[in-house]
């Protein structure tokens, strides 16, 4: 059976951050490393050439910010259906969300893992958003002191085919309340609660909280 091959490009200005990415991959049957590049300018020329499906970042690069380089490839219609994965060194709450923002599908620090890094480069081609642990548990709690979901949801500007109610049932989840709690805050049933999360799961395609909370901040829900 002909395995379906993750096609890969590197981005970043270190040499040695370069090999190892290199090195993580070598001899993985379902992955394979098609290019690398230093700067933010070749790297777009070679995405654009090579076409890959999925992107490792760095974000400080000589001559643009990485996650600007994530930005201009998901403006552009020749890669916007790259996915880009930022591994950095930046345990940075705010850049984290800046980038997935900007349109990043992960986020990891390169401290990781061979597992941790394939793991994230097969879910990225599944577009299935991944990020650092840490990152995401604190990623809940920068949700949570920002106070989101003050302002009021009106029905003409809902994506995804979300109701007004799951909307305010996501962004409570983003604030970190529990079923129990959401059922209380908007004076419905702990079972409507779950009825509500099911529907958002199923419209947001995802699976659990965290992602569900990765894929409303790469939205703009949230």
């Amino acid at each position: 059976m002909e395995i379906d091959v993750i096609r890969l490009v590197v981005v970043d200005d270190h040499p040695i951050a370069r090999m190892g990415v290199q090195r993580m991959v070598e001899g993985v049957g379902d992955v394979r490393l098609v290019g690398e590049a230093d700067t933010g300018s070749a790297a777009l020329s070679l995405i654009r050439e090579l076409k890959p499906h999925v992107v490792l970042v760095d974000i400080k690069l000589p001559d643009m910010n990485g996650i600007d380089l994530v930005s201009a490839l998901k403006r552009d219609p020749e890669t916007e259906s790259v996915e880009a994965v930022m591994l950095t060194v930046y345990e940075d709450l705010e850049i984290a969300a800046e980038a997935i923002k900007a349109g990043a599908i992960g986020y990891l620090l390169k401290d990781c893992g061979r597992d941790q890094l394939l793991h994230a480069i097969r879910s990225a081609r599944m577009e299935i958003p991944v990020v650092s642990p840490t990152i995401s548990q604190r990623l809940f709690e920068l949700i949570r002191t920002d106070r989101i979901g003050e302002e009021k949801i009106t029905p003409e500007a809902l994506p995804f085919g979300l109701t007004v109610r799951e909307c305010e049932v996501l962004r409570l989840i983003a604030q970190g309340y529990g079923n129990k709690s959401i059922a209380a805050e908007l004076s419905i049933s702990l079972s409507t609660v779950k009825v509500h999360i099911r529907n958002l799961y199923r419209k947001l395609g995802v699976e659990d909280r965290a992602h569900a909370i990765i894929k409303a901040i790469k939205e703009g829900i949230i």
